[in-house]
């Protein structure tokens, strides 16, 4: 494979991933206002976090370099803007919450992510640890109660994507491309209209695709719950599959966003609180539903910008100085 091309089709897949998770960001406050808001949320969490995990791990080959730089490219972010959530938190509520075993919103990845990168030298070396990965995965579930601790529940519930991803290989990525794209597309209108059905029915409480709470936080028993999720994950492989069917190959004018997808990932949610705060409920208007539908783009645009990512690295930078990180 053409080592340029193959970096094109990763960069735009992570334009994709990224671009659907502060999009998923944006509509989360108002998805119980509206079926249609909730079947699209549904739609985008069966597939994009696996994916974007599973690339993640697709990224994480240099076994011993990844586990030498975690502290430094995952866990010092994760510490330092999980105290940032915090306290933006107390200057908005009073309430003082500061935990760092307890990851703010969204920062629940960086921490995972450090976590299977630390271990990840040790896992590939268990046989069939995939399917070992998936049946605990399926296990933990049956524990009374979810576990925001550490992110213990994300982190085993997405390990299997993680694993997968670094298991895939150039071939396999190009395996991608064997079925057609109208295949694919239609494969991804059926699971659409699904999510909708879904939704109006009120047939799945969408927090269960979180991967953090137990079966019974759900409202599911043990059977239930354990199908549901290995139905979850079929179609999150089944997903992932046609949209990387469908993500170009060739570089576009969005391609560079590709290299920023860590700096989106930690501000966004700060702009996104803004759009709460903009529009505080929902209902059929077509300003609010332009804005819900523009904004994301203008996030990540704002946060694709070099000065955001100069920022970052100065303060990390600055960060890694003091504490003599190499």
């Amino acid at each position: 494979m053409d080592y340029n091309k193959r970096n094109y089709f990763l960069d735009n897949l992570k334009v994709l991933l990224i671009s659907l998770v502060v999009f998923g960001h944006v509509i989360e406050y108002y998805i119980d206002g509206s079926y249609i808001l909730k079947g699209i949320y549904l739609f985008v969490y069966v597939f994009h976090m696996p994916l974007f995990v599973c690339v993640s791990g697709y990224l994480s080959k240099n076994v011993d370099k990844c586990k030498r730089t975690a502290v430094k490219n995952l866990l010092l972010p994760y510490i330092v803007f999980n105290m940032i959530w915090y306290l933006s938190v107390y200057f908005a509520t009073g309430q003082y919450m500061f935990s760092l075993i307890y990851p703010g919103w969204t920062l629940w990845y960086l921490l995972s992510l450090f976590l299977w990168r630390i271990s990840l030298k040790y896992l590939i070396k268990i046989k069939h640890i995939v399917s070992i990965s998936i049946l605990i995965s399926l296990f933990i579930g049956c524990l009374p109660s979810g576990e925001t601790f550490l992110s213990f529940f994300r982190t085993i519930n997405f390990l299997p994507f993680f694993l997968i991803g670094y298991f895939l290989n150039e071939n396999h990525i190009n395996l991608r491309k064997k079925p057609s794209r109208i295949i694919s597309a239609i494969i991804i209108t059926i699971y659409i209209g699904s999510a909708f059905y879904i939704a109006k029915n009120d047939l799945l409480d969408y927090k269960f695709l979180y991967n953090s709470q137990s079966y019974a936080d759900s409202g599911l028993n043990v059977f239930q719950g354990s199908l549901f999720k290995f139905i979850s994950y079929v179609s999150s492989m089944i997903l992932s599959v046609c949209v990387a069917n469908i993500v170009p190959s060739k570089k576009k004018f969005y391609t560079y966003i590709g290299k920023s997808t860590m700096t989106i990932y930690v501000f966004h949610i700060y702009l996104v609180i803004l759009i709460y705060i903009m529009i505080p409920s929902w209902n059929i208007s077509l300003i609010k539903n332009s804005i819900l539908i523009i904004s994301p783009l203008i996030i990540i645009y704002i946060l694709s910008r070099g000065i955001v990512g100069k920022i970052y690295n100065f303060m990390f930078n600055t960060i890694n100085k003091i504490l003599s990180l190499k």
